[in-house]
């Protein structure tokens, strides 16, 4: 049996969500990320967007027996799609992205946020996975910002939250600070 797997670049990519344990770290090329809002959801969700030149890290993780239910309905309102991925110097065509298809978008609410214990379990990943200087690279290679930032943190909304270090919280609140600074 061949073996699949998918490339998780949001909170599939903090280990600490889910069980999948054979995992790599990875890129794809040809994706950008960027905040989405979804028939879904209330809340804007990471998504990716084909676009010339995107490069995304992450990490790409065995499907075991190619199962792929209990993830399919954690992610629902994404679909999968199969990319190219790179580990090291091989390629990886058995890999499927989760992204949210135009059909399932909805217009940009600014008043709906993104859940700050949904960030800080992405960035937690990042910093786990690839250290400061990936992790940084998020906030300015991810687009849709320009809204508000919802501070869930004592009493998280988001259901895969996690506990963050004082060093990984002044990280994210300062690249955070830095981002919507920009705007």
């Amino acid at each position: 049996m061949e073996n699949f797997y998918f490339f998780g670049y949001g909170s599939l990519l903090n280990i600490n969500t889910h069980t999948y344990r054979s995992h790599e770290r990875a890129y794809i090329t040809g994706w950008q990320r960027r905040w989405s809002h979804t028939i879904f959801r209330d809340i804007p969700y990471l998504s990716v967007y084909p676009v010339v030149g995107g490069k995304i890290h992450g990490l790409v993780a065995l499907v075991p027996n190619n199962d792929w239910k209990a993830l399919d309905v954690r992610e629902t309102g994404y679909k999968r799609k199969y990319t190219k991925c790179t580990v090291g110097s091989k390629s990886n065509n058995n890999t499927q992205l989760y992204y949210v298809p135009t059909t399932n978008l909805t217009k940009k609410d600014t008043n709906k946020g993104i859940l700050l214990s949904y960030l800080d379990c992405v960035i937690q990943g990042y910093l786990h996975q690839f250290g400061e200087e990936v992790a940084a690279e998020f906030f300015t290679s991810t687009d849709g910002w320009d809204i508000c930032v919802t501070d869930d943190r004592l009493q998280p909304i988001y259901p895969r939250s996690v506990n963050l270090t004082t060093s990984e919280r002044v990280f994210v609140d300062h690249h955070l600070l830095k981002i919507q600074k920009s705007l």
